[in-house]
């Protein structure tokens, strides 16, 4: 098996002195395995710097030994890490706000799978094939407009509130199932792969398509790291700059293969024509008939995820979820609509902000972009994509249970579910509009959670 090639660079940019970032580029346990890890500080020079450090320090020693699965061990490190940041804060009142945002990767070329987990605007791509794909999602302010198409890249890198992050590391405690703190998955890993992990310090200076240039070189990686860090200085260098790559290397035997078969075709030209012509015939039977059912074989792979599955009704016990992740037996939710609204007739909407989302959205995150535009903020699903997913999640990062909680200047449109309500709470809204939406409200709780009352003002439902 290769051994994946790693290279890593952090730059503190050309307007700071201090780098409150940090990076991990290291082989993991075997040559086959590799952790890669981006950490960008928040909360002043000695606060950033501080919680960089410890979120390092943490990870470094929580992933020395394997345990378990790899996503989960590599969330119980980010974890780890947010809860010692969490306990310094309290310490030590000049670092009170210190915090960070971080991306973390485990790539395993044995599995031929990568494991990342990331919170805030620090960034996982993947290129392949001559193109560059982001795999990770901005939880940002102006993240959420550009992932969701609203507002185009050149937009995003000039937008005033760029750096208006909405979940970070260290704030506050939490628990490996809280649902809402960290973003992460896994995804194939094959020969060729090129993987970039990069702060907001490279992606606010060069765009997709400068990083896409470097990234297509034949350029050893070191020279690659090398030359974004340059390119972002060029470009002004305003903050801390970190880039990491890690690459999974084509195999050896395969450029062998290649190699032959060009030699097997090249020596058949010394044959006769009568041997060459039945040779021919025979290499166009081996390869042209299983070629044909191989494209065969993806065009209709291709058919089947591209066209819109059918989502099977549920009951109100049984909820669709609209990441397709198999319920956890030991947390089993119940749930029961509540859904009795006053209509007071349609708010006045003046200001208002579309976003065209592909996923379920945290109310907490929602408020926070609000209040930061304040205007009203419109939820419609995002083109080609199911509208089954609920719009938005109420969970514990916007209240305790027994909260009273105000929702308000919200409107959704063209939704199966609108607003999932995770814990028991006492909910008042104001110019709340649901427009096409089945189920406005799925109250989703534990077996035993006491029921909470509603209260609703202003809310319309057309």
């Amino acid at each position: 098996m290769e051994r994946l090639l790693t290279s890593g660079n952090t730059h503190p940019g050309r307007r700071r002195k201090e780098n409150q970032d940090a990076c991990i580029v290291k082989h993991l346990w075997t040559d086959e395995k590799a952790l890669a890890v981006v950490i960008d500080g928040v909360g002043g020079y000695a606060g950033g710097e501080r919680a960089t450090a410890i979120a390092k320090d943490c990870i470094e020693q929580y992933m020395q030994v394997p345990s378990g699965d790899t996503l989960t061990m590599l969330r119980e490190a980010v974890i780890f890490a947010n809860n010692q940041i969490a306990e310094e804060r309290k310490k030590d009142q000049k670092l009170s706000a210190m915090c960070c945002v971080l991306t973390a990767l485990v790539a395993d070329t044995l599995s031929q799978r990568i494991y990342f987990v990331h919170v805030g605007d620090t960034r996982l791509y993947r290129y392949r094939d001559g193109k560059i794909q982001k795999l990770t999602r901005d939880h940002s302010v102006v993240g959420i407009r550009e992932d969701a198409g609203e507002i185009t890249e050149k937009e995003a890198m000039a937008h005033p509130h760029r750096n208006q992050i909405l979940r970070e590391v260290g704030s506050a405690l939490h628990r490996l199932d809280d649902e809402d703190f960290m973003e992460y998955g896994c995804d194939a890993l094959v020969p060729g792969d090129l993987l970039l992990l990069c702060s907001d310090g490279l992606t606010d200076m060069i765009t997709s398509h400068q990083i896409t240039r470097v990234l297509s070189t034949n350029q050893p990686l070191i020279n690659k790291t090398g030359r974004l860090v340059e390119l972002a200085n060029e470009c002004g260098g305003h903050d801390n700059i970190t880039v990491v790559l890690l690459q999974y290397p084509v195999s050896i035997s395969i450029e062998k293969i290649t190699s032959n078969i060009v030699s097997v075709s090249t020596n058949t030209e010394t044959f006769s024509n009568e041997t060459n012509k039945k040779k021919d015939r025979q290499w166009t039977n081996a390869i042209f008939v299983p070629a044909v059912l191989l494209l065969i074989l993806i065009a209709a792979a291709s058919w089947y995820f591209s066209t819109p599955k059918k989502v099977l009704a549920t009951d109100d016990r049984h909820p669709v979820s609209a990441f397709n992740i198999p319920p956890d037996s030991s947390r089993v939710k119940t749930m029961a609509r509540v859904y009795h609204p006053v209509v007071q007739g349609p708010p006045t909407l003046e200001k208002t902000d579309t976003l065209r989302i592909s996923s379920t959205q945290n109310f907490a995150d929602l408020k926070k972009y609000a209040d930061s535009t304040g205007s009203t903020i419109v939820l419609v699903p995002k083109k080609y994509n199911s509208n089954h997913f609920a719009a938005v999640a109420i969970t514990g990062r916007s209240a305790k249970p027994g909260d009273t909680l105000l929702v308000s200047n919200l409107r959704l449109i063209g939704f199966e579910n609108g607003i999932d309500i995770h814990l028991p709470i006492l909910l008042k809204a104001e110019n709340l509009v649901f427009e096409n939406t089945t189920n406005p409200f799925r109250y989703l709780f534990k077996p035993g959670e006491k029921q909470a009352s509603l209260l609703f003002m202003n809310i319309v439902k057309q």
